[in-house]
């Protein structure tokens, strides 16, 4: 299983969120620190602990 994520690095930390859950940010110190810390996220979300509130919409661009 594969989970797509995007960061962006800000003046101390990356900054990242699954692309599936982006009402879930974290940071790390690297990426293997941001990858430990998405895992993290990922299984508190699995699991029940944090609350996934989603919310998709489609734009059409004319």
């Amino acid at each position: 299983m594969e989970l797509k994520y995007t960061y962006e690095k800000g003046e101390k930390y990356l900054v990242g969120w699954l692309l599936d859950y982006p009402e879930h940010p974290t940071q790390g110190i690297d990426i293997p620190d941001l990858e430990k810390h998405l895992l993290e996220i990922y299984g508190w979300i699995k699991d029940g602990t944090l609350e996934v509130k989603k919310h998709y919409g489609v734009l059409k661009v004319v």
